[in-house]
């Protein structure tokens, strides 16, 4: 069973900065003109992403103890322990699947409308086959990076990956076989190859809300990465970028003089007129009560020496993270308000609605971060340290050369203490030491700081062999190896039950 039902879906969007589009049509309805096609993309999108399954799962959390009370929720001290989640709705594993295959299905009931239509013989149909390839594609690449090992040229030939539908399901319980990552991967690759040349933007309304040209570079960019081809991942994020990339990187030291509470922060990172953003998409989520939970938190220690605060090529501290929110103790909780529950009512007198976050999956920083990685892979150093100074640079601190950038985590490397900045990477991809392992580290923490709270750590974790170390109170220790199977989430459990191949880690 790839998703629990597919009679009818609805989906949300903004017009404005909490307003939410009303329950899209039955998706019953036939398909039969170019209008309907296009509506029923929009539903095209998951309303569910992993940054509530994926965040706790990472090494920006720690356990503060007893002077916090465990969550209410399950499933993130089952994240935080990486375990499989036993709670089918809100941010677990069973609730992303079945969203994204919806999602999927979607897509896929408008390339069969338009197929039936006589193919895409308008310019309104080519822009709707492209979107709905891309969305088709994006779903999978969502689901293979959560479910799977990460891509790689050594295993992916024989690792499990995740059914790739491209047909919309007609019935329930439909039982599928597991294809290979390294098929997953061709066939996301397909179907944006296929897609890119037809992306289109006169169609919609508010093109922040779809795959807009920018927008679907940006995930090429991010899937060419790890895809492991180089050469097309620095391609595309160069299109998306262009030549005049500072004035479109994030600017938040505006945020601390123009907003005055969490939620006006939040606005602030979602805003479709913000030139960072590339795409948004509105998600059903508790997200944005649980990210700031205290008793796994993003604790000061790991923002100061880690993440947020922490010194760098760029000097003592990236000044404009400097003004951050506390919750409790600031010692044992330190966070940037980027997801702050959105909540929209539905019955406004008796109190009752549905919470919503608002995601930003790409942006111009990440993508040009993105662009760095590749260069690195690429022996082009120099290209990358003027990647990461203009990164340095947007977020207060200052410029760094290549010597200056490969001489600073050499050092924290060689430290006889250690460093949790530079853990060990076993890529199972050629990486040279020295260098290349000394810019690649410089690239890595700059996404970690970037990333905190999205869940992207995880894949950084995951396609880097970086071991993590949990701490429990009152209890010893819990590791994940660099090549461990946990880091493939189990497959959940009603599906393993409708007969799909469960991972290694459902038995764990």
């Amino acid at each position: 069973m790839i998703a629990a039902s597919l009679l009818s879906v609805s989906a949300v969007s903004f017009s404005g900065c909490d307003k939410f589009l009303e329950t899209m049509p039955d998706m019953r309805t036939e398909l039969d003109t170019e209008e309907k096609v296009t509506n029923i993309l929009v539903a095209a999108y998951p309303t569910l992403l992993p940054m509530g399954i994926l965040e706790h799962r990472t090494d920006n959390v720690s356990d503060n103890g007893d002077i916090y009370p465990l969550p209410d929720e399950i499933f993130i001290q089952e994240n935080y322990r990486w375990k499989g989640n036993t709670d089918p709705d809100w941010d677990t594993t069973q609730g992303l699947w079945e969203k994204c295959y919806m999602a999927i299905s979607n897509a896929n009931q408008a390339l069969e409308a338009i197929e039936n239509l006589g193919g895409p013989n308008s310019p309104r149909l080519k822009a709707a086959k492209a979107e709905a390839l891309m969305c088709r594609a994006y779903g999978h690449f969502i689901l293979v990076n959560v479910f799977s090992q990460a891509y790689n040229g050594q295993t992916s030939s024989t690792d499990l990956g995740v059914p790739y539908a491209i047909k919309p399901e007609t019935s329930i319980g439909l039982e599928y076989k597991r294809p290979s990552v390294k098929e997953n991967y061709e066939q996301i690759e397909k179907d944006i190859l296929e897609a890119m040349p037809d992306i289109a933007e006169d169609f919609y309304s508010v093109p922040m809300y779809h795959f807009n040209k920018r927008a679907a570079q940006a995930f090429a960019a991010q899937f060419f990465l790890y895809y492991e081809k180089w050469e097309l991942a620095e391609k595309y994020a160069t299109t998306v970028l262009g030549d005049n990339i500072a004035p479109t990187l994030r600017d938040i030291s505006t945020y601390a003089k123009k907003f005055t509470n969490p939620k006006e922060w939040t606005y602030g990172y979602h805003n479709a007129k913000d030139p960072a953003n590339l795409m948004i998409v509105a998600t059903r989520s508790l997200w944005g009560r649980n990210y700031t939970n205290r008793r796994y938190a993003h604790t000061g220690a790991i923002a100061a020496r880690q993440t947020l605060r922490s010194p760098g090529p760029w000097g003592s501290k990236l000044s404009d993270y400097d003004v951050l929110y506390y919750r409790g103790n600031a010692a044992h909780m330190v966070w940037l308000p980027k997801y702050e529950e959105i909540f929209e009512y539905t019955d406004a007198v008796a109190g009752i609605g549905q919470p919503h976050v608002v995601a930003f999956p790409f942006t111009t920083d990440k993508t040009l971060l993105i662009r760095a990685e590749a260069e690195v892979m690429l022996d082009k150093f120099d290209a990358a340290a003027s990647d990461l100074s203009l990164w340095y640079q947007s977020k207060g601190g200052r410029a760094a050369g290549q010597k200056e950038i490969k001489n600073y985590y050499k050092s924290l490397i060689e430290s006889e203490e250690g460093s949790p900045v530079t853990k060990p990477l076993h890529p199972k991809f050629s990486l040279a030491e020295g260098d290349q392992t000394y810019m690649m580290q410089a690239v890595l923490h700059a996404k970690r700081i970037l990333s905190v709270h999205s869940g992207e750590r995880w894949d950084d974790i995951k396609r880097y062999g970086i071991e993590v170390t949990h701490n429990l109170f009152h209890e010893d220790p819990i590791v994940l190896k660099s090549d461990d199977p946990r880091k493939a989430l189990p497959i959940p459990d009603p599906v393993v039950k409708s007969g799909l191949e469960p991972n290694p880690s459902n038995n764990l």
